[in-house]
């Protein structure tokens, strides 16, 4: 899909002055140098096409409510996020240049923890850092569900179906009631949340009636303000276990036997299959090399079972070694450097982020390739096989970390290229468009996406001639008639920005 229409930059200068009016100048940033820490830092460092007029940083949802009244009275396009901290999805930047960007790095408030019904009150700009000390800090026996970087939102990750690597990694089943600014800046609860006092808004994931969290996962049809967050009762034992193994064969086998692990609950966590990562303390077989990472939680007699039966079932696979390390202290286990150890730990840190940048060096950039398939075995080594080949064909390097889910698997494989350089830049996102287009064709559907792919994914899901996106539409023109949210984002435009408008 072609951007048919250009923002009114008048219109844009307009907005600016109303907003700083109503919020006051240091909630508004224009400066060009401040700016510039808001734009894609993936895409090539000479480029201002993914670049805002403005960021506004609201403090309360009243302020929320103000910008989206200014947005629709100047009709100007708002870019919401969280953080901003996603960088191989786009980081802070908007879709349309010149939209003005709503960032929600103020509003980082904890609003509730409940310690025996175990859940979180959050706003959009809780990091999951920020979330991890409150919990440590309050002596709170809970863990949070923590994704490999530590330093993004815990609603902008949830919303845009994030995971994470504890027994509640499954992150987009964690939310539990969410509060919402619509487009005409009316304020709506979810769920349980429709009755005033309710006091089970943030324990029953369910509606009466239609459930109507799901329109504001990965969509631009509401703005989340705060949202509830199911959390990990503390274990009396943390098991941290690996396998690892240099044989592609062993692959199907490995995931088959873990896949019945899972369905018989003797691992409740999402593993992670690795390949092609440098060695970390013995356990990674390092380049060429592969290895998985498992936890347990539990009572010390029940994991010594676990494990056993964990051991078992992946050494008769075949050349496989398994090893485990033990946390049986809060101390112990926050104090690890080891980053396996501390996601599957709700620990958040920026390990996988400095390693990246050690490998590949300060201006690399990466784009993650997140497709989908079956957990099953031959299947996951079918997909290996075929990302290898595609790899090959545009001479880049693969690596990859599949996450076990309960019934699919999740193939993440990084495109890396150096953001210096224009050229190679722009072979690094073709590359990627090339490749979602050919793991469609073989059944296998990317599930989230950078902003410069978002509409070349959004053309692979054609089912009923686009049905999906169709529909998407028809609810971005009821719910935001004027085209304010998030334009382009998953795809979905507003009627005056679609191919033919005017």
């Amino acid at each position: 899909m072609t951007l048919t229409t250009r923002l009114d930059e008048s219109s844009v200068s307009a907005a600016i002055v109303a907003l700083t009016e109503a919020l006051g100048d240091d909630n508004v940033i224009t400066s060009a140098g401040e700016l510039v820490d808001y734009r894609d830092p993936y895409d090539y460092k000479g480029s201002d096409e993914y670049t805002g007029a403005a960021v506004v940083t609201p403090e309360k949802v009243g302020d929320v409510q103000e910008i989206v009244r200014i947005a629709n009275e100047f009709r100007v396009p708002l870019w919401t996020f969280g953080q901003g901290r996603n960088y191989a999805y786009g980081g802070p930047a908007p879709r349309v240049k010149g939209s003005i960007q709503l960032s929600f790095r103020k509003m980082n408030r904890v609003l509730d923890v409940d310690d025996e019904l175990a859940y979180a009150v959050v706003e959009p700009g809780v990091r999951f850092q920020d979330l991890y000390d409150h919990l440590r800090e309050g002596g709170y026996r809970l863990w949070p569900s923590i994704p490999d970087l530590g330093w993004g939102s815990v609603v902008g990750n949830t919303l845009d179906s994030g995971r994470g690597y504890t027994r509640y990694g499954d992150h987009p089943s964690t939310q539990c009631g969410m509060e919402v600014v619509l487009a005409n800046g009316e304020l709506l609860r979810t769920g349980m949340g429709g009755l005033s006092g309710s006091k089970v808004w943030h324990l029953f994931r369910e509606s009466y009636g239609p459930n109507h969290a799901g329109l504001f996962f990965q969509s631009n049809f509401g703005i989340v303000t705060k949202m509830g967050v199911w959390l990990m009762r503390a274990p009396e034992v943390y098991v941290s276990g690996w396998a690892t193994w240099r044989d592609d064969e062993l692959v199907a086998g490995a995931v088959d036997a873990l896949r019945e692990l899972m369905f018989d609950g003797v691992i409740t966590n999402q593993p992670l299959l690795g390949f092609g990562g440098p060695s970390e303390s013995g356990r990674d077989p390092g380049q060429g090399g592969w290895m998985v990472r498992f936890a347990l939680y539990g009572r010390e007699p029940v994991i010594e079972a676990q494990y056993a039966l964990v051991r078992e079932a992946l050494t008769r696979v075949g050349d496989v070694r398994v090893g485990r390390r033990d946390y049986r202290g809060d101390e112990e286990r926050c104090g690890t450097t080891i980053h396996d150890d501390k996601v599957q730990g709700g620990v958040p840190g920026l390990e996988l982020l400095e390693m990246f940048k050690r490998l590949n060096g300060e201006d690399a950039g990466h784009l993650d390739l997140s497709a989908l398939g079956p957990l099953d075995g031959a299947d996951v080594l079918a997909s290996i096989r075929l990302r290898r080949e595609l790899y090959d064909r545009h001479g880049l390097p693969y690596g990859a970390g599949i996450v076990l889910l309960q019934r699919s698997a999740l193939h993440i494989s990084p495109v890396v290229f150096d953001t210096r350089d224009e050229q190679a830049t722009r072979a690094g996102y073709a590359a990627y468009n090339a490749m979602v287009e050919d793991l469609a064709k073989a059944g296998y559907p990317v599930y989230r996406t950078n902003i410069q792919s978002m509409d070349v994914v959004a053309d692979q899901f054609d089912f009923g001639d686009h049905a999906q996106r169709r529909l998407n539409e028809r609810l971005k023109d009821l719910l935001d008639p004027n085209g304010i949210l998030s334009p382009g984002k998953q795809g979905i435009w507003p009627a005056h920005m679609r191919d033919g408008a005017l």
